[in-house]
């Protein structure tokens, strides 16, 4: 087939036949697995139960994550730009990849670009930058990554021997400055892929399960340590239960290394000849590996063997030039690749990768990957997203209370509005999948105060 006989429909062809067994799967699997029954009693002052109490709550911030990475932050041209790209951020994601490359970093040994008045670098702000730009929207950062085999200092000596300790001290360096300030980590960087560049000799000898030794060592408990691990060794080099990935992960459990997460990519590009392919027809010739929701749901319930929850950890979705409707087709695939993810669970996060065009790592700017336009302007895949995550996926509730008032919704923080004997309130409740849900709101006698509280979980006033 040539490239110009792709189209979207044949790329599709899988998902659009919607087998029964699939859908069954992702509709129970989110009713499952994304969603709880909370119980709210109301009592005044004195711990009496209160009836006929008007309620009604809203998901205002979901517990599942959703994030792409915040590389391009303050690093447009204009100011109109730069608020530009956070309001769209903000106005879909819960989640923020914060960027910790070691070259960028630490450009001369021991010289940190950790603060807002760090040198510029493109693609790469301080994490300072980035962290004051996720407590002002709320959104949880994630740091990536601390060791990779691409992406290294010049600076860095050619001996294994003498890289170790070097490594050592640029994670207790970020674990004391950033681990309880970052709760989820990406420790080591697509090791499965390491073994394709040969010139890459200076990493020490099982490099892999020292930096998660280090890392326990280094950042708190609250810290999710994550590997990462590349596309094709995520979703195309699978052979059940001999998969290579597995039992990289496998057996670091079994040497108790703290490995908390699985991170699986999830870049829909291809090479050919060495370099980076922009033709469709790679795609095309792939479509049974990567675009099929049967065999997506097999390869993660393998890495759901390992006995580690999964963050779908970055997702590109190219716009080929090559390819009618190149936008259309990767929204479509977008909403279909979401839900099954949603659905599965064992996956707590999903991350698109860049957020606009023209911002990409290197060649894969040309694959037009990006949720926004280069001029930032939504495209369909924004709006699609936006769609599951604002609209489709929120839970809202209204009633009056009896002795108990049981709702159903989506895993997050909701917002609550209580109304008694002529006065309003607001609360917030966190229905976790964690905790128990049951809630304890507490009205004084006077319209002065509305207290909520949860056995085990945290309630704010707002």
């Amino acid at each position: 087939m040539s490239s110009t006989a792709v189209s979207s429909r044949f790329l599709l062809e899988h998902f659009n036949r919607r087998d029964l067994a699939v859908e069954e799967r992702i509709a129970e699997g989110i009713e499952k697995n994304r969603k709880g029954t909370g119980h709210l009693r109301f009592v005044d002052g004195e711990g009496r139960p209160l009836s006929g109490v008007k309620v009604s709550g809203r998901l205002k911030r979901h517990e599942f994550l959703f994030g792409a990475n915040a590389f391009m932050l303050d690093g447009y041209d204009s100011g109109e730009k730069n608020a530009r790209f956070e309001e769209a951020f903000a106005g879909v994601f819960n989640s923020a990849v914060v960027p910790f490359f070691w070259a960028d970093l630490e450009p001369r040994p021991g010289e940190y670009r950790f603060e807002r008045n760090s040198p510029k670098v493109y693609r790469r702000p301080p994490p300072d930058v980035v962290l004051d730009f996720c407590r002002r929207h709320h959104l949880t950062p994630k740091g990536h990554c601390l060791v990779w085999h691409q992406i290294f200092p010049k600076w860095l000596p050619e001996n294994p021997v003498d890289v170790a300790p070097l490594i050592r001290r640029r994670l207790q360096v970020i674990g004391e400055r950033y681990g309880k300030l970052i709760p989820y980590w990406d420790v080591v960087n697509e090791p499965m892929e390491k073994y394709m560049f040969t010139e890459v000799k200076m990493l020490p000898s099982d490099y892999v399960y020292q930096a998660f030794q280090a890392a326990a060592q280094y950042f708190p408990t609250s810290a999710h340590l994550t590997l990462n691990e590349a596309t094709a060794y995520s979703w195309r080099e699978f052979f059940e239960e001999t998969t290579g990935l597995d039992l990289l992960v496998k057996n670091l459990i079994l040497r108790k290394a703290r490995l908390d997460l699985l991170g699986l990519q999830y870049h829909l590009f291809f090479y050919e000849n060495g370099g980076l392919s922009t033709r469709v027809q790679m795609m095309a010739d792939a479509r049974d590996t990567y675009l099929d929701p049967k065999r997506l749901f097999k390869v993660l319930d393998q890495h759901a063997s390992c006995g580690v929850p999964i963050h779908i950890s970055e997702v590109t979705l190219p716009c080929y030039k090559d390819l009618v409707e190149g936008q259309m087709f990767q929204s479509e695939l977008l909403r279909e690749l979401y839900r099954l993810w949603f659905s599965h669970s064992s996956v707590e996060a999903i991350y698109w990768w860049n957020m606009a065009d023209g911002a990409a790592y290197g060649k894969e700017g040309e694959l037009y990957g990006g949720l926004l336009n280069a001029d930032l302007s939504e495209k369909p895949a924004y709006c699609a997203l936006r769609q599951l995550v604002r609209e489709e996926w929120v839970s809202s509730f209204e009633g009056h209370s009896d002795e108990v008032f049981d709702f159903r919704g989506y895993y997050g923080t909701y917002e609550l509005t209580v109304e008694h004997a002529g006065f309003k309130k607001h609360c917030e409740i966190q229905l976790s999948k964690q905790h128990e849900a049951d809630f304890v709101i507490a009205l004084e006698s006077q319209p002065v105060a509305a207290k909520a509280s949860r056995r085990t979980a945290n309630v704010a006033l707002t």
